[in-house]
């Protein structure tokens, strides 16, 4: 049985997420969806706001979602995995103030969710007014964009096409392998932007073989780098893994995103790596159609990363013929 698909639902304050949940659940009818909703505070305002229709709300007040993982997501997910004969999708609204890789890293890497649920999709909604001002605020904003598989451009109505170019830009600085769409009032095409990438092991592998972005993008005023490692040569995994580790605890601040594939000696299959919050996860991708030509692929996401650090710290565990 195929697991249920969740899409996780983040922007900052302000940016038109429950508008956009509104559209997303009008254009899946009949299609049943289970709503998780977030607000900071005693009250859920959101959870009221949202239409009918929807087969279940459940609200999580009093305190952000990434901060109670523990009590309440994995309770709350618990439950509705009793329930999953009710409903065909998961959809989760983040508080607009929450670092969505907390809960990326529940389903990418808990056993008992993965069991389940399958994460198909991190959507964030962006403000085109309000944006730029939000990212020299809070880091909140950042990575939130930086952990997107797609990103909405919400209220283009509000700007000059002008301003509009330079928001799209400033995107793509920051996260040049999502993609970007543009709208208002919260309308996007729904399917385009479900087909547009998942963090799933397919679309990993096809959007870094089809990128070329093997330079670094340090040019923007947040100081986000992003540049993709290639490998030629399979890598040892079982001593990579500690430099994996590594990675993410001494660079916790620094490093937002890793996802990408590799190759592994006398196995036939990819082996897809991605970071989430404090811990690499490593699943199985799709077999290697060519045995010659077995290069991996890792796009880093980041604030001032260097590039030759990471280099020189995978490229010791490349296995040469």
């Amino acid at each position: 049985m195929s697991g249920i698909p969740v899409h996780i639902i983040t922007g900052f304050l302000g940016s038109g997420k429950t508008t956009f949940l509104n559209h997303f659940i009008k254009e899946r009818l009949p299609e049943r969806i289970f709503v998780i909703e977030n607000e900071c505070g005693q009250t859920n305002v959101d959870g009221a706001l949202v239409m009918e229709g929807v087969e279940e709300i459940v609200e999580l007040s009093a305190g952000c979602i990434c901060c109670s993982l523990a009590d309440g997501l994995m309770e709350i997910l618990y439950e509705a995995s009793k329930k999953r004969d009710h409903y065909d999708r998961l959809v989760i609204e983040t508080t607009g103030i929450a670092d969505p890789s907390s809960i990326i890293q529940v389903f990418l890497e808990d056993p008992r969710v993965e069991r389940i649920f399958d994460l198909q999709q991190v959507i964030c909604l962006a403000d085109a007014e309000l944006m730029e001002e939000w990212l020299g605020e809070a880091e909140e904003a950042l990575r939130q964009i930086s952990l997107a598989d797609s990103i909405l451009v919400n209220k283009m109505d509000k700007v000059s096409s002008e301003y509009l170019r330079k928001v799209k830009t400033i995107v793509k600085d920051i996260n040049p392998h999502a993609t970007v769409f543009t709208g208002l009032h919260g309308i996007f095409p729904i399917e385009k932007v479900m087909d547009s990438g998942t963090i799933k092991p397919k679309t990993v592998e096809s959007k870094n073989v089809q990128g070329n972005h093997n330079h670094e993008h340090d040019g923007n005023a947040h100081k986000i780098t992003t540049f993709t490692l290639t490998f030629p040569q399979p890598l040892d995994l079982n001593s990579l893994s500690l430099e994996l580790n590594r990675i993410v605890n001494l660079y916790r601040d620094q490093v937002y995103r890793v996802k990408g594939f590799i190759a592994i000696p006398n196995y036939p299959n990819r082996v897809i790596l991605q970071s989430a919050r404090s811990s690499f996860i490593v699943t199985d991708g799709s077999p290697w159609r060519n045995d010659k030509n077995r290069e991996g692929k890792l796009v880093f996401i980041g604030r001032d990363l260097k590039r030759r650090t990471f280099e020189k710290m995978f490229n010791r565990y490349m296995v040469l013929p």
